[in-house]
């Protein structure tokens, strides 16, 4: 169970993975063998409309449909317990914060090329209304027979934002001050979303989920 201080509302998941535009499609064969695809999507609704290339024999797995998950995943990384406010004789684990939505739905197929070729035409102007005006109409067809246009139905989205909300300001400001040290996009990438995350810490610093043991013991 995801701790209150951590877990996404619908809403808020939601418009992290639209705001993502990317995640990692999953579905598994009638031999229980996992199939997964890095796709570019569009929102639509409660369905996400995306295509992969011909040559991915995922598609073939889901057919006309298939239980499927996407996945969609933000900046992560390791946060120092050297950073938190504990008393003397206490000691705590260092952890990991990230931020993690998980959708459940119906994966399928939209046979034809007009689809796929709507498909990838839309998420083109999405992106960059200049470059896709460019796109010839030839290019269009001869790209349209290579993919596979796709829907994704939406039933659950889960998601839980890890990013020290739980600690208390002093806290969160080593914290992020620590991340942009290191100077790694990533990291830097963390310290932004953790100093966006509205702080619920105690007013008494927080131990962990588990009692902190005195240290030695």
């Amino acid at each position: 169970m995801i701790p209150h201080y951590f877990a996404m509302d619908e809403t808020a998941a939601r418009e992290f993975a639209i705001k993502l535009a990317a995640g990692t499609l999953v579905s598994v064969d009638d031999d229980g063998q996992f199939h997964t695809s890095f796709l570019p999507i569009l929102w639509r609704g409660d369905e996400i409309i995306m295509h992969m290339g011909r040559a991915n024999s995922h598609w073939r797995v889901i057919g006309q449909g298939r239980r499927s998950i996407m996945f969609f995943t933000g900046p992560n990384g390791y946060v120092s317990a050297l950073d938190y406010d504990l008393p003397e004789e206490m000691s705590s684990a260092s952890t990991w914060d990230y931020t993690h939505v998980e959708v459940h739905g119906h994966a399928q197929v939209i046979p034809g090329q007009d689809f796929a070729r709507q498909a990838a035409l839309d998420l083109s102007y999405h992106h960059e209304v200049a470059a896709a005006q460019q796109l010839t109409e030839d290019y269009l067809q001869r790209t349209s027979k290579a993919i596979v246009g796709l829907t994704f139905t939406v039933d659950t989205i889960r998601g839980a934002a890890k990013l020290s909300q739980n600690k208390l300001p002093h806290e969160r400001e080593k914290i992020i001050a620590r991340l942009r040290a290191s100077k790694t996009p990533r990291n830097t990438a963390l310290a932004d979303d953790i100093a966006a995350a509205p702080s619920k810490a105690r007013r008494v610093p927080y131990t962990g989920a588990l009692r902190s043991v005195k240290r030695g013991e």
